[in-house]
């Protein structure tokens, strides 16, 4: 789904939630996500892995503060922050750049000014202390990552949110806003690029086993085969009318049949936004070639950050989806030229 001055014929979703609504649902997501069971509890034989923060690759003294800095918010883990802060300074509390940039975070004093804080309560703020240095550098983080999901929300700007909210920390966040991504910046490009990539230094893979809640999703979804699409339809109990073409209709359109079928199946724990583009961003990401039943994948046609479209992988190469308007919710292989042209986001919610 996307917003309606991006549309192109014949794909997408629409309507976002309120980012209030939002957060909610992305603390929801986090707590659940590669953790929650179906109904049955039921597990079954390993087919994927998933990171959990490794705090002894970090020094000791700084071990507890990255932990807890990594539960401010969802989109910033402590993985994430180690990773930021180990290229950021090398994890030295003393350390000053040619530029002026101080401490583990590397705060300008400028920007230390609004995000100061006392984090181990000695009575003083400063971007030389290490605990009030993690502590701010994951809460302005944090607000970065919202502040560029708002531009993704009103179609300025595209991409991985994690990726743009470290190009943020980078360059700005008006160097995102102004290229509509990630800058064009070699450095920034770079940084994004080390960070991602340095997150697997801290963080243990374990086992992810399939359960029942990936069926729970596959089966509330197929339940509704045949409906009509309805762009704009379809809510976390059923199809609805849609907005503009789909006003007449009852039904669903691709992320509003993706909200219903995980609402479903987490018994109301997860609720989705109604934008392709979010759903594509949240939940545990997946290896493609790891995919299970009950995956959400997001699509990018056109291979430009635009995650116009998304469904429900059933497994044997093929999913569920809610096409585009005359059409009706149906199973797809995947190796239609639609789906295997453009660029996956899988993501798992259970």
């Amino acid at each position: 789904m996307d917003v309606p001055v991006k549309r192109r014929p014949g794909c997408g979703c629409l309507l976002a939630a309120p980012f209030g609504v939002l957060t909610v649902g992305l603390v929801v997501i986090a707590a659940i996500a590669g953790g929650l069971s179906g109904s049955s509890g039921e597990t079954k034989t390993q087919v994927a892995t998933v990171g959990s923060f490794v705090s002894d690759a970090v020094p000791a003294e700084y071990r507890d503060w990255v932990s807890k800095a990594g539960q401010v918010c969802a989109e910033v883990p402590a993985q994430l922050l180690a990773a930021q802060f180990a290229q950021e300074s090398g994890w030295d509390p003393d350390v000053v750049s040619p530029a002026g940039a101080q401490g583990i975070a590397q705060f300008m004093p400028e920007t230390w000014v609004s995000w100061a804080r006392d984090a181990d309560g000695d009575g003083t703020t400063s971007p030389l202390d290490a605990p009030d240095a993690i502590m701010a550098g994951a809460a302005y983080d944090c607000a970065l990552a919202a502040m560029v999901r708002g531009y993704v929300e009103k179609g300025q700007a595209s991409g991985d949110i994690q990726d743009l909210m470290l190009a943020a920390y980078n360059a700005g966040p008006g160097a995102v806003l102004k290229y509509g991504g990630v800058p064009p910046y070699v450095e920034t490009q770079n940084y994004v690029q080390i960070i991602r990539s340095s997150m697997a230094k801290f963080q243990k893979l374990t086992p992810v086993f399939g359960s029942a809640f990936g069926e729970a999703v596959v089966a509330a979804a197929r339940q509704w085969l045949d409906t009509p699409y309805s762009w704009g339809g379809g809510t976390a109990t059923g199809p609805s009318r849609g907005i503009q073409q789909g006003a007449n209709i009852n039904g669903f359109d691709c992320s509003g049949l993706v909200l219903y079928a995980v609402y479903q199946a987490s018994a109301g724990a997860v609720t989705l936004p109604h934008l392709s583009q979010l759903q594509s961003t949240m939940g545990q990401p997946v290896d493609q070639s790891q995919m299970l039943p009950g995956d959400i994948i997001g699509l990018d046609p056109h291979r430009d950050g635009d995650y116009s479209h998304i469904g429900i992988y059933v497994g044997n190469n093929e999913v569920l989806h809610a096409p585009r308007t005359g059409d009706v919710v149906k199973i797809s292989p995947l190796t239609d030229s639609y789906w295997a042209n453009g660029t996956w986001a899988v993501r798992r919610f259970g």
